[in-house]
């Protein structure tokens, strides 16, 4: 074991910032005191397995510099590639650096580098739950905040091929100018979604599972989820006019949406979605990685992650 923490970084996030500011990232951390060996992403995926290794080879503390997407891939690494759970007693950190940010929303995490390194260092942590989705092809995805399809897995595949892709404001104003355009021109589903075996069938712009609040750089799909319940928020948000949609997208970012009539949210351990004819796109954390039908799956308490012992209340 080595009381050095395995910092992995994507030097491509938030348009190449990352890269930029990791002088000024490394001396936060040496200047909160955090000791580090650096593992520098050069591919899509390979923080997976560079985690998976750096937890057999000891290390203990595994920090994440970058956005939702590298965050992903590092949650991965915390399984193996059966889907066991490796490194019980490891810690996961987030220093935030990229397009959306939802994560670091959910949990409290301070956004300015110092504070996150200071947290980091403080070791203040709490268990919280991992979702698992499976596809119908048995390639399987975990993740901590949201797994989400339809209009949702359509609007991150065009962000993903974007050339324009930034970090904070100018991200989060690409995550809405894409939701717009693609809102024009997306055609709902009848979608059959399975809420711990209870069938609801309609027709639906989005499924949205949530075990964290926020997605799309700032929207606050699901103002109930909590990360540390064993459940899941399940977030319906069902066919209505492009006018009613446009309209009701203020109260998306304020979390107010749930009280609107093509909304409806349920609670669940297990979450099944399918549909007939083209499948529907699923996103994982801001990355397209998959399509109806699947299923997702919570796993309570299934990582230890460094936040403030108060996030309970930043993400409820």
């Amino acid at each position: 074991m080595t009381a050095a923490a395995f910092l992995v970084m994507n030097p491509a996030s938030a348009g190449g910032r990352t890269h930029r500011d990791w002088p000024a990232t490394a001396a936060a951390l040496r200047g909160a005191g955090v000791t580090f060996d650096l593992h520098i992403t050069e591919a899509a995926g390979e923080a997976t397995g560079a985690v998976r290794a750096a937890l057999a080879g000891g290390y203990r503390t595994i920090v994440v510099v970058g956005g939702d997407g590298t965050l992903n891939e590092v949650v991965n690494g915390f399984f193996d590639a059966e889907g066991t759970p490796i490194g019980s007693d490891a810690v996961l950190a987030l220093l935030p650096s990229g397009t959306g940010g939802d994560f670091r929303r959910a949990v409290g995490i301070p956004a300015d580098l110092d504070g996150a390194a200071r947290l980091i260092a403080s070791r203040s942590s709490r268990r919280i739950d991992a979702g698992r989705i499976d596809f119908a092809d048995g390639r399987s995805r975990f993740f901590i905040n949201i797994a989400d399809c339809g209009m949702g897995g359509e609007v991150v595949a065009r962000v993903n091929r974007s050339v324009h892709k930034g970090g904070g404001i100018r991200g989060s104003a690409i995550f809405l100018g894409t939701s717009l355009t693609t809102l024009l021109g997306y055609v709902s589903r009848i979608a059959r979604i399975d809420v711990d075996g209870i069938r609801i069938e309609r027709d639906v712009r989005s499924v949205v599972v949530a075990n964290g609040q926020y997605f799309g750089g700032g929207m606050r799909v699901a103002p109930g989820a909590k990360l540390d319940d064993g459940r899941f928020d399940v977030v319906i948000i069902g066919e209505t006019g492009r006018l009613r949609a446009l309209t009701g997208i203020p109260s998306l970012y304020r979390g107010r949406h749930v009280a609107r009539h093509e909304v409806e949210v349920h609670r669940a351990r297990v979450v099944r979605v399918s549909c007939d004819g083209a499948p529907m796109l699923f996103d994982v954390e801001g990355e397209q990685v998959g399509t109806t039908p699947a299923t997702v799956t919570c796993i309570p308490g299934a990582l230890t992650l460094v936040c403030p012992r108060l996030a309970q209340a930043a993400d409820g």
